[in-house]
């Protein structure tokens, strides 16, 4: 089966077509009614002679009329007057036709230039279902053309970039997953072989990796749901106050050992309608985040307050560490899956490098915001803004 005509092609075509009708037409329609009208002016003058209703005609003598009137009777009189309208229909003709011809010209010109940027971006648009994404058109035409190829270049541009970070996803997905399960594997053969007995230490450093694997699990889960908007949320009003500081209790244990001290700050009315279960999550991320950067006595402090925004009420949720900060040029990318400003510190302290990509999405989903900045006296601050009621829709 032969490939169907290009489209812009078919519309040059149809555009031409149009020009030419329209011509043709135009040029008719003003002939026949020039013909029309020439020929009513001239009847009417015929009856205005007769009826003597002409000024300079009749103030003449009755025998002087009578003669004009004869004298416009003869054929020759119409015979001259027929020659004359066939003169000037045929300048009339002529002309109509020399403007027609020009604006097929015109026409075929004008239908090509709108044509063309059509086409090409119609062999863009194919090549780009083909999965060739490095195609832009360039800002050919005017008005709504423009705007075309300008809004085809940004999709463009977002599918190249889609397709970078797909890439990047499950590069970092198939490492993340290998290396847990080649730590699982090696000592499992090595078990089954008898070269390491499975000792306490052994069976929890296995525990440790397959948790590792579980958690990565959860969070691609949740970070797929959230990204597609399809995780459900069971909102209902919550404190956050109190949510922050249950959050803080819960990695007590953890934070003594790496003797880092936590607290929790309340600044004004701090209920919000919210998932409790996935904001919990959104916390204790965060946290989680701000301990494993901080040293050894060094303070991590969530701010619970509450804002005004343009009359409408948010609560603001802030987690503070003492930890080295985050270069100005990863501040744009921490929030993306996998995304590690220190690759070997993160994996040896035991990240997936999912935690801040699932917080900001889970944040996104309740109608909310998070942002990450560099605090003035050191340190990072995580701040997360949520509405007090829950977004519509």
């Amino acid at each position: 089966m032969g490939n169907p005509p290009p489209r812009s092609q078919s519309l040059r075509v149809q555009l031409s077509l149009a020009f030419v009708a329209v011509a043709f037409l135009s040029v008719a329609v003003v002939a026949f009614w020039a013909r029309e009208i020439n020929a009513w002016e001239i009847t009417e003058i015929h009856e205005r002679i007769r009826r003597g209703d002409v000024p300079w005609l009749a103030d003449q003598p009755v025998m002087v009329r009578e003669g004009f009137f004869r004298a416009i009777n003869p054929p020759l009189f119409v015979l001259s007057q027929r020659l004359f309208q066939a003169d000037f229909n045929r300048s009339l003709w002529l002309a109509g036709g020399t403007a027609g011809l020009l604006a097929v010209a015109v026409g075929l010109v004008l239908a090509r230039r709108l044509s063309h940027p059509l086409q090409e971006l119609h062999d863009a648009v194919t090549r780009v279902a083909g999965g060739d994404f490095q195609q832009e058109v360039g800002p050919r035409g005017v008005g709504e053309l423009e705007d075309v190829a300008s809004a085809f270049n940004s999709m463009a541009h977002r599918l190249r970039e889609s397709e970078r970070q797909r890439q990047e996803l499950l590069a970092a997905i198939a490492h993340e997953l290998r290396t847990p399960l080649s730590i699982i594997e090696g000592n499992l053969e090595a078990m089954l072989d008898g070269v390491r007995a499975p000792t306490p230490d052994l069976i929890a450093t296995l525990h440790t990796q397959s948790a590792l694997l579980s958690q990565l699990i959860t969070d691609l889960r949740d970070l797929s749901l959230a990204d597609a908007r399809q995780l459900s949320l069971r909102r209902r009003s919550v404190d956050l106050a109190v949510l922050c500081q249950e959050s803080v209790d819960a990695m007590k244990v953890w934070t003594d050992e790496r003797k880092v001290s936590t607290s929790v700050r309340v600044e004004g009315e701090t209920t919000a309608a919210v998932d409790p279960d996935r904001l919990r999550q959104v916390v204790q991320n965060l946290l989680h985040n701000a301990v494993r950067f901080t040293p050894a006595g060094g303070q991590v402090t969530v701010i619970v307050k509450e804002e005004t925004v343009d009359q409408d009420r948010w609560v603001t949720v802030e987690v503070e560490d003492d930890g080295p900060g985050i270069p100005a040029e990863d501040l744009s990318r921490i929030f993306e899956p996998f995304y590690r400003v220190d690759p070997s510190r993160s994996r040896a302290s035991g990240g997936t490098g999912m935690g801040l990509a699932v917080v900001k999405l889970l944040v996104e989903v309740h109608g909310g915001s998070v942002r990450a900045e560099n605090r003035p006296a050191g340190g990072s601050r995580f701040v997360v803004q949520l509405p007090a009621s829950p977004a519509e829709g």
